[in-house]
Protein backbone atom coordinates (compact mmCIF):
# COMPACT_ATOMS: atom_id res chain seq x y z
CA UNK A 1 0.00 0.00 0.00
CA UNK A 2 1.36 3.34 -0.88
CA UNK A 3 2.03 5.95 1.86
CA UNK A 4 2.35 9.61 2.28
CA UNK A 5 5.91 11.00 2.77
CA UNK A 6 6.24 12.25 6.30
CA UNK A 7 8.05 15.17 4.86
CA UNK A 8 5.14 17.49 4.17
CA UNK A 9 7.35 19.86 1.57
CA UNK A 10 8.58 16.29 0.18
CA UNK A 11 5.08 14.50 -0.14
CA UNK A 12 3.25 18.08 -1.62
CA UNK A 13 6.49 17.63 -4.73
CA UNK A 14 5.43 14.20 -4.85
CA UNK A 15 1.65 15.05 -4.97
CA UNK A 16 1.77 17.89 -7.59
CA UNK A 17 4.16 15.78 -9.98
CA UNK A 18 1.57 13.27 -9.84
CA UNK A 19 -0.87 16.10 -10.36
CA UNK A 20 1.41 17.38 -13.36
CA UNK A 21 1.52 13.88 -15.19
CA UNK A 22 -2.28 13.70 -15.31
CA UNK A 23 -2.73 16.77 -16.72
CA UNK A 24 -4.53 18.32 -13.39
CA UNK A 25 -4.64 21.72 -13.19
CA UNK A 26 -3.47 21.91 -9.11
CA UNK A 27 -1.52 24.62 -7.38
CA UNK A 28 0.17 24.83 -3.63
CA UNK A 29 -1.26 27.40 -1.24
CA UNK A 30 -0.64 27.67 2.53
CA UNK A 31 3.00 27.44 4.53
CA UNK A 32 4.27 24.89 2.76
CA UNK A 33 3.87 26.92 -0.84
CA UNK A 34 5.88 29.46 0.87
CA UNK A 35 8.49 27.15 1.97
CA UNK A 36 8.74 26.00 -1.52
CA UNK A 37 8.65 29.66 -3.10
CA UNK A 38 11.72 30.77 -0.53
CA UNK A 39 13.64 27.77 -0.63
CA UNK A 40 16.96 27.88 0.80
CA UNK A 41 16.54 32.02 1.31
CA UNK A 42 15.02 31.46 4.74
CA UNK A 43 16.68 32.33 7.92
CA UNK A 44 16.29 29.69 10.51
CA UNK A 45 13.96 32.32 12.41
CA UNK A 46 11.51 31.69 9.59
CA UNK A 47 11.44 27.97 8.96
CA UNK A 48 9.17 26.13 10.82
CA UNK A 49 7.50 22.70 10.96
CA UNK A 50 4.21 22.45 8.53
CA UNK A 51 1.38 20.06 9.42
CA UNK A 52 -1.01 19.87 6.98
CA UNK A 53 -1.50 20.51 2.98
CA UNK A 54 -3.28 22.89 1.16
CA UNK A 55 -4.07 22.55 -2.18
CA UNK A 56 -6.41 24.38 -4.72
CA UNK A 57 -7.70 23.22 -8.14
CA UNK A 58 -10.35 23.85 -10.89
CA UNK A 59 -14.10 22.33 -10.32
CA UNK A 60 -13.34 20.08 -13.36
CA UNK A 61 -10.55 19.06 -12.59
CA UNK A 62 -11.60 18.45 -8.36
CA UNK A 63 -12.90 14.69 -9.34
CA UNK A 64 -9.42 13.55 -10.52
CA UNK A 65 -7.63 14.92 -7.97
CA UNK A 66 -9.76 13.04 -5.56
CA UNK A 67 -9.25 9.96 -6.90
CA UNK A 68 -5.47 10.63 -7.41
CA UNK A 69 -5.36 11.49 -3.73
CA UNK A 70 -7.06 8.00 -2.74
CA UNK A 71 -4.40 6.38 -5.12
CA UNK A 72 -1.38 7.92 -3.40
CA UNK A 73 -2.60 7.38 0.20
CA UNK A 74 -4.76 9.35 1.46
CA UNK A 75 -8.56 8.71 3.26
CA UNK A 76 -11.24 10.94 1.67
CA UNK A 77 -13.55 12.74 4.14
CA UNK A 78 -16.18 11.36 2.40
CA UNK A 79 -19.33 12.95 4.25
CA UNK A 80 -17.77 16.04 4.25
CA UNK A 81 -16.69 15.60 0.22
CA UNK A 82 -20.63 14.93 -0.22
CA UNK A 83 -22.08 18.16 1.48
CA UNK A 84 -18.91 20.89 0.46
CA UNK A 85 -17.25 18.78 -2.60
CA UNK A 86 -17.79 21.89 -4.64
CA UNK A 87 -16.05 23.88 -2.92
CA UNK A 88 -13.54 22.28 -0.88
CA UNK A 89 -12.54 18.61 -0.34
CA UNK A 90 -10.68 17.21 3.12
CA UNK A 91 -8.63 13.93 2.64
CA UNK A 92 -6.26 12.22 5.84
CA UNK A 93 -2.74 11.29 5.96
CA UNK A 94 -3.45 8.76 8.25
CA UNK A 95 0.17 7.46 8.72
CA UNK A 96 1.48 10.83 9.55
CA UNK A 97 -1.35 12.55 10.94
CA UNK A 98 -1.82 14.76 8.79
CA UNK A 99 -5.26 16.29 6.94
CA UNK A 100 -4.93 17.75 3.14
CA UNK A 101 -7.43 20.68 2.32
CA UNK A 102 -8.28 21.24 -1.05
CA UNK A 103 -10.24 24.34 -2.44
CA UNK A 104 -11.79 24.49 -5.31
CA UNK A 105 -11.65 27.33 -7.65
CA UNK A 106 -12.34 30.03 -4.30
CA UNK A 107 -10.55 30.00 -1.29
CA UNK A 108 -12.65 31.09 1.21
CA UNK A 109 -12.44 32.00 4.89
CA UNK A 110 -12.56 35.28 5.96
CA UNK A 111 -13.13 36.43 2.79
CA UNK A 112 -13.51 35.01 -1.46
CA UNK A 113 -10.48 34.84 -2.92
CA UNK A 114 -11.89 33.46 -6.73
CA UNK A 115 -8.45 31.87 -7.94
CA UNK A 116 -9.84 30.49 -11.60
CA UNK A 117 -8.30 32.75 -13.52
CA UNK A 118 -5.40 33.41 -10.61
CA UNK A 119 -3.65 30.06 -10.94
CA UNK A 120 -0.10 30.61 -12.74
CA UNK A 121 1.17 28.47 -15.59
CA UNK A 122 4.59 28.50 -14.66
CA UNK A 123 4.45 27.92 -10.92
CA UNK A 124 3.66 24.94 -8.71
CA UNK A 125 1.95 27.61 -5.89
CA UNK A 126 -0.27 30.82 -6.08
CA UNK A 127 1.89 33.47 -6.68
CA UNK A 128 3.43 35.40 -3.86
CA UNK A 129 0.40 37.95 -3.73
CA UNK A 130 -1.78 35.41 -3.57
CA UNK A 131 -0.22 33.54 -1.12
CA UNK A 132 -0.10 37.00 0.67
CA UNK A 133 -3.72 37.40 0.51
CA UNK A 134 -4.81 33.87 2.08
CA UNK A 135 -2.32 34.16 4.72
CA UNK A 136 -3.63 37.72 5.74
CA UNK A 137 -7.00 37.45 5.27
CA UNK A 138 -8.12 35.60 8.49
CA UNK A 139 -9.37 37.90 11.04
CA UNK A 140 -7.85 36.53 13.82
CA UNK A 141 -4.64 35.57 12.30
CA UNK A 142 -2.02 33.62 14.29
CA UNK A 143 1.68 33.30 14.74
CA UNK A 144 2.42 31.30 11.72
CA UNK A 145 0.62 32.79 9.26
CA UNK A 146 2.31 36.31 10.63
CA UNK A 147 5.39 34.18 10.37
CA UNK A 148 4.58 33.16 6.48
CA UNK A 149 3.94 36.84 5.77
CA UNK A 150 7.32 38.05 7.08
CA UNK A 151 9.42 34.71 5.38
CA UNK A 152 7.28 36.42 2.06
CA UNK A 153 8.05 39.94 2.34
CA UNK A 154 11.69 39.06 3.27
CA UNK A 155 12.22 36.69 -0.11
CA UNK A 156 9.70 38.74 -2.55
CA UNK A 157 9.86 42.45 -2.95
CA UNK A 158 7.10 44.48 -4.06
CA UNK A 159 6.49 45.15 -7.74
CA UNK A 160 3.70 45.69 -10.70
CA UNK A 161 5.69 42.69 -12.77
CA UNK A 162 7.83 39.62 -12.53
CA UNK A 163 6.99 36.21 -11.33
CA UNK A 164 9.22 36.73 -8.55
CA UNK A 165 7.54 40.27 -6.83
CA UNK A 166 4.41 40.64 -4.53
CA UNK A 167 2.69 42.04 -7.57
CA UNK A 168 0.44 44.92 -6.88
CA UNK A 169 -1.32 44.82 -10.18
CA UNK A 170 -2.81 41.35 -8.59
CA UNK A 171 -3.71 42.80 -5.48
CA UNK A 172 -5.61 46.08 -6.52
CA UNK A 173 -8.62 44.76 -8.58
CA UNK A 174 -9.38 43.27 -4.78
CA UNK A 175 -8.22 45.66 -2.58
CA UNK A 176 -9.94 48.70 -4.47
CA UNK A 177 -13.17 47.55 -4.91
CA UNK A 178 -14.13 45.46 -1.63
CA UNK A 179 -13.74 47.51 1.67
CA UNK A 180 -13.66 44.36 3.92
CA UNK A 181 -10.87 42.91 2.52
CA UNK A 182 -8.96 45.78 2.42
CA UNK A 183 -9.59 46.37 6.51
CA UNK A 184 -8.77 42.84 7.21
CA UNK A 185 -5.75 42.98 5.09
CA UNK A 186 -4.33 46.40 6.43
CA UNK A 187 -5.28 45.37 10.09
CA UNK A 188 -3.42 42.38 9.54
CA UNK A 189 -0.53 43.97 7.52
CA UNK A 190 0.26 46.05 10.96
CA UNK A 191 0.46 42.84 13.11
CA UNK A 192 3.13 41.72 11.09
CA UNK A 193 5.16 44.97 10.91
CA UNK A 194 4.59 44.49 15.02
CA UNK A 195 5.94 40.81 15.17
CA UNK A 196 9.26 41.60 12.70
CA UNK A 197 10.88 43.00 15.78
CA UNK A 198 10.19 40.04 17.88
CA UNK A 199 11.68 37.81 15.27
CA UNK A 200 15.62 37.43 15.45
CA UNK A 201 16.52 38.04 11.97
CA UNK A 202 19.90 40.01 11.09
CA UNK A 203 19.82 43.86 10.88
CA UNK A 204 19.57 44.13 7.11
CA UNK A 205 16.88 41.78 6.96
CA UNK A 206 14.29 43.27 9.54
CA UNK A 207 14.82 46.28 7.75
CA UNK A 208 13.86 44.91 4.52
CA UNK A 209 10.67 43.59 5.75
CA UNK A 210 9.93 46.46 7.93
CA UNK A 211 10.76 48.22 4.51
CA UNK A 212 8.40 46.20 2.41
CA UNK A 213 5.53 47.12 4.80
CA UNK A 214 5.64 50.16 4.75
CA UNK A 215 5.83 50.44 0.93
CA UNK A 216 2.46 47.40 0.65
CA UNK A 217 0.21 49.80 2.87
CA UNK A 218 1.31 52.86 0.90
CA UNK A 219 0.62 51.57 -2.09
CA UNK A 220 -2.24 50.02 -1.11
CA UNK A 221 -3.98 53.65 0.64
CA UNK A 222 -3.09 54.56 -3.17
CA UNK A 223 -5.44 52.60 -4.94
CA UNK A 224 -7.97 54.51 -6.36
CA UNK A 225 -11.11 53.36 -4.29
CA UNK A 226 -14.25 52.29 -6.45
CA UNK A 227 -17.96 53.51 -5.38
CA UNK A 228 -18.85 50.33 -3.78
CA UNK A 229 -15.76 50.64 -1.58
CA UNK A 230 -16.40 54.16 -0.42
CA UNK A 231 -19.85 53.62 0.59
CA UNK A 232 -19.19 50.48 2.34
CA UNK A 233 -16.43 52.44 4.37
CA UNK A 234 -19.34 55.01 5.62
CA UNK A 235 -20.42 52.00 7.51
CA UNK A 236 -17.08 50.93 8.48
CA UNK A 237 -17.06 48.34 11.60
CA UNK A 238 -20.36 48.95 13.03
CA UNK A 239 -21.01 46.02 10.98
CA UNK A 240 -19.24 42.78 10.42
CA UNK A 241 -16.64 42.76 6.92
CA UNK A 242 -16.20 39.49 7.09
CA UNK A 243 -17.29 35.78 7.31
CA UNK A 244 -16.25 33.32 10.33
CA UNK A 245 -14.59 30.38 8.66
CA UNK A 246 -16.21 27.19 9.46
CA UNK A 247 -14.18 25.12 11.97
CA UNK A 248 -13.15 21.51 10.25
Amino acid sequence: MIEPLGDPVQEAQRLLAMARAEGLTVRLLGGVAVAIRSASQLPAALRRSYKDLDFVTVKSDAARFNSLLVGAGYEADERFNTIHGAQRLLHYDRANGKQLDTFVDTFAMCHQLDLRKRLPPDSDTLTPADLLLTKLQIVEVNDKDLIDAIALLLVHPIGQRGPGTVNLDELEPILRADWGWYTTITDNLAKVGARVPGVDLEPDARARVADRISELDAAIQAFPKTVKWTLRSKIGRRLPWYDLPEEV
